[in-house]
C-alpha cells in the first residue's frame, strides 16, 4: 500500500526544453514547470507573458462571442495558468520529496496539463515512424506516454531527417513529436484540416500581436485532445489522430513590442525564428492563415484600439507583406 501511494504522489517528467523541465502526477493534476535548463531563460518572464496571453484570448473570445451571439473561444487553446512557485515557497516543503533525488526547489509554474494522446494515436506514429527494433521500448516506456504533436506545417522532412528516423541510434521520442508536412500528407490528415491548423496559428498570432502587444517569440504550438473543461466552443478536429485541437504554450522569450515599424519587424523576426510550425508564403496552408490573420487583427484592433485602428491595421498588412516578400 504504502509503494502505491508513492508511486501516485510521485512526479514523472513528461517534457523539457531550454527553460527546464516539465513534471506531472497524473492526467488530471496540474503539470510543474521547473527552471532548471539553460541560462538566459527566465520562468518569471514566462508567467508574466502566459498571463498577458490568457488576458488576450479572454478578450478575443468576449468580441467573438458579441459577434456570434453566442459562447465562441478562442481556436487555440491555451492552458490556464495557475501559480508562480519561488524556491523559497512553502509548496516545496510538501513536495520536494516526490521528485526523483537529486531534485531540490526552484523557480517553477504550476499550470493546467495538455492532455496527452491516447495509446492509439501513439500506436499510429510508432508504427509508421518508429525504427522496428525500438517499438516496443517505446510504447512501454512511461516518458512516451506524454505524447503531445508539434505541428511542423512550414516544413517536410528532408533526406537526412528521414534518415536519421531509421537510425537504431537516432532518438525517438513521442514528447513533442514533430510532424511534418509531408508527414500529414502521408497520413491521410485531409488537406482541408492542415489549412484549419494554419488558420488557428493565424488568429493565435494576431491575438498576441494586437491585443497583447507580445511578439510570440519561441511560443510552440502543439496538437492534443481537446481540455476537459471543453463546453464545446473550441474547435476541435476528427481525423486519422483522433479527436484533437490546438494548443500554444511556452512564452518565456515572448516580448513586447511597439505599435509602430520596428515593433512589426521584430514580430517578423520572432516569426521567421520559428517558421517550422509556420506555413510558407504563397501556399494553400499560407493564404489559410494569412486570411485569418488579417480578420483576426481587424476585427480585434477596431473593438479595441478604435482611436488607432487606421495606424495598428496598416501594421498588421505590413507584417503580411513583409514576410511575403522576405
Amino acid at each position: 500500500m504504502a509503494t502505491e501511494q508513492h508511486s501516485y504522489k510521485s512526479y514523472r517528467r513528461i517534457g523539457s526544453g531550454f527553460c527546464g523541465t516539465v513534471w506531472a502526477r497524473r492526467l488530471e493534476g496540474p503539470a510543474i514547470k521547473r527552471e532548471d535548463g539553460g541560462p538566459y531563460r527566465s520562468l518569471a518572464n514566462d508567467f508574466a507573458m502566459h498571463n498577458r496571453t490568457l488576458e488576450a484570448f479572454q478578450k478575443l473570445s468576449s468580441i467573438k462571442s458579441s459577434i456570434q451571439d453566442q459562447p465562441i473561444r478562442p481556436q487555440v487553446c491555451i492552458p490556464q495558468c495557475h501559480t508562480y512557485l519561488t524556491l523559497q515557497d512553502t509548496w516545496w516543503e510538501e513536495n520536494t520529496t516526490n521528485f526523483p533525488l537529486g531534485y531540490s526547489p526552484c523557480n517553477a509554474i504550476s499550470s493546467e496539463r495538455i492532455p496527452p494522446f491516447p495509446d492509439d494515436v501513439r500506436a499510429l506514429l510508432v508504427e509508421r515512424y518508429c525504427p522496428p527494433e525500438i517499438r516496443n521500448q517505446i510504447m512501454c516506456s512511461e516518458s512516451n506516454r506524454a505524447c503531445l504533436i508539434r505541428p511542423y506545417i512550414g516544413r517536410n522532412r528532408t533526406y537526412k531527417t528521414a534518415m536519421n528516423v531509421r537510425s537504431r541510434f537516432s532518438g525517438f521520442s513521442l514528447q513533442n513529436y514533430p510532424l511534418h508536412l509531408d508527414q500529414m500528407v502521408e497520413l491521410g490528415i485531409p488537406s482541408n484540416h492542415v489549412e484549419c491548423y494554419a488558420a488557428m496559428m493565424g488568429e493565435a498570432l494576431a491575438t498576441l500581436h494586437w491585443l497583447g502587444e507580445i511578439d510570440g517569440n519561441d511560443v510552440e504550438f502543439v496538437l492534443a485532445p481537446p481540455p476537459k473543461r471543453d463546453d464545446g466552443s473550441t474547435i476541435v478536429m476528427r481525423n486519422v489522430l483522433g479527436q484533437h485541437t490546438m494548443w500554444m504554450l511556452d512564452f518565456d522569450l515572448c516580448c513586447s513590442i511597439s505599435m509602430d515599424l520596428e515593433g512589426v519587424k521584430q514580430v517578423v523576426n520572432a516569426f521567421c525564428k520559428n517558421d517550422p510550425f509556420y506555413p510558407r508564403p504563397h501556399t494553400d496552408q499560407w493564404a489559410a492563415f494569412r486570411q485569418q490573420y488579417l480578420q483576426t487583427s481587424v476585427d480585434l484592433i477596431q473593438s479595441f484600439h478604435e482611436d488607432e485602428a487606421e495606424t495598428r491595421i496598416g501594421l498588421c498588412r505590413k507584417f503580411i507583406e513583409l514576410l511575403e516578400t522576405k
